[in-house]
């Protein structure tokens, strides 16, 4: 559930950071994961699993290999796992912290592209965040989408937020951000949706949904003309 508890947003188009990566050559998960070996626990091992447990033969024509990246982005490990190693790297916003990435991120992203795209609005939420709030106001900031996962459904999110003693959320919904759908090919029955960084942002709207103060936010693609 962390995954959706981490609003994809960002005042700066993350593509700056990852300029050059449509450049590498698609390769088997194994060498798009070699920089990594020796810094992500067991990263051998979780490699075979995925590439065991992943859903090949693929309706949707993905390679095993494809079809693995997106299964190792959604498992989760004692330790930080490869998703954890990769959010990191991203909040450096140093394009050096990404280098290594590129070829995962090649990998990943032709994946992505195989499947159909989502195109009703998707959800994240958070805990009350008045910075975000703020930020998301701002008329002098641009606003972009981060990689980041969503859901289908705003219900859940909501649920357990509350359930872990969250009074005053923030919900927020994406519309027309080509997201895509990976049921199916996620290490877990969550009806995930990735969104791809660098979809410029609007916000369409906000309201309060209940009396603690809660706000709900659409954001919508911005086309730019």
């Amino acid at each position: 559930m962390q995954r959706f508890l981490k609003p994809g947003i960002s005042s700066d188009s993350p593509l700056k950071l990852i300029d050059g990566y449509l450049n590498e050559p698609l390769s088997p998960l194994e060498e798009a994961l070699q920089p990594f070996h020796g810094q992500i626990d067991q990263l051998a091992y979780y490699i075979n699993e995925a590439k065991s447990k992943c859903h090949y033969p693929s309706e949707h024509n993905l390679t095993r290999d494809e079809s693995a990246a997106i299964y190792i982005y959604t498992m989760k490990w004692d330790n930080k796992c490869l998703y954890d190693h990769l959010q990191e790297a991203w909040s450096f916003e140093d394009k050096s912290q990404m280098k290594p990435w590129f070829k995962y991120l090649k990998l990943f992203k032709s994946a992505c592209d195989k499947l159909p795209n989502v195109k009703k609005e998707i959800w994240q939420g958070t805990p009350f965040d008045e910075r975000l709030i703020e930020k998301l106001s701002s008329k002098s900031l641009s606003l972009y989408s981060s990689m980041t996962s969503c859901l289908l459904w705003p219900n859940e999110i909501d649920d357990y937020l509350r359930k872990n003693d969250n009074a005053k959320i923030i919900l927020i919904s994406y519309e027309f951000v080509n997201g895509k759908s990976i049921a199916g090919y996620s290490a877990n029955s969550w009806d995930e949706v990735i969104v791809s960084p660098g979809v410029k942002l609007g916000v369409a709207s906000h309201s309060m949904i209940d009396a603690n103060g809660s706000v709900t936010l659409h954001l919508k693609r911005v086309i730019s003309k």
